[in-house]
């Protein structure tokens, strides 16, 4: 199918920050709110993905701060992520506890119309831990890197990377081992983007638009 990819290395992807990383994380976040040239929707989206990741990183205090920042930014969208939050109830996942969405969307749609940012917002962190959720997660790690780039700490696909890194008969699979690539080094190499899209062309037509999304990391610094 072709060559086969280097291994990532796991340190690249952990789910811990030691807390001196915490300072820079916060100072970097807020800096990105206070950018003039972002759009308010862009700040918005920003201010929910800082709150998710602090809370994953066990920093619940900091995460609320973050959520009552995009509390208070003033923009037109479905906020229920926020009140489940605020309500202490945002493990409890919402008031549709079979979904992994906050609101209901086309994922695809919106993935295909470059609609990132809600696309992103839509899905429930939460979820992505149950094992009747585990397609999604490709998903997610996609358009968060693609809109956070390298600043991405943990990808949710790696420890199911981890169990069959060798795998070629997953999208999934090929896809995570993309996303490693492009955080250790910055870049996808040429040669493993062939072999993902061979796979994608031969196997799954129909889940292309998760290839286009992830060529548009080329372009990405």
């Amino acid at each position: 199918m072709g060559a086969k990819p280097q291994a990532p290395r796991a340190s690249l992807v952990t789910n811990s920050v030691k807390n001196k990383d915490l300072k820079v994380l916060n100072s970097r976040l807020k800096k990105d709110l206070n950018d003039k040239k972002l759009s308010i929707f862009k700040k918005y989206t920003l201010a929910i993905l800082a709150a998710r990741e602090l809370q994953q990183l066990k920093f619940p205090k900091e995460s609320m701060a973050f959520y009552q920042i995009a509390k208070e930014i003033p923009v037109e969208v479905n906020k229920n992520e926020i009140h489940l939050a605020t309500s202490f109830a945002i493990s409890a996942s919402n008031d549709s506890p079979h979904s992994i969405f906050f609101f209901d969307v086309n994922l695809k749609s919106l993935i295909q119309n470059k609609s990132y940012e809600k696309a992103i917002l839509s899905i429930n962190p939460e979820k992505l831990k149950e094992p009747e959720f585990a397609a999604y997660r490709i998903i997610y790690d996609l358009l968060n890197v693609k809109i956070k780039k390298r600043l991405v700490r943990n990808l949710y696909c790696f420890q199911d990377f981890q169990k069959d890194p060798e795998s070629y008969y997953q999208y999934s699979t090929l896809l995570c081992d993309l996303l490693i690539d492009y955080l250790r080094d910055g870049k996808l190499g040429a040669d493993h983007l062939r072999v993902v899209e061979e796979y994608f062309f031969k196997h799954d037509l129909k889940e292309r638009y998760l290839l286009q999304l992830a060529k548009e990391l080329k372009a990405l610094p």
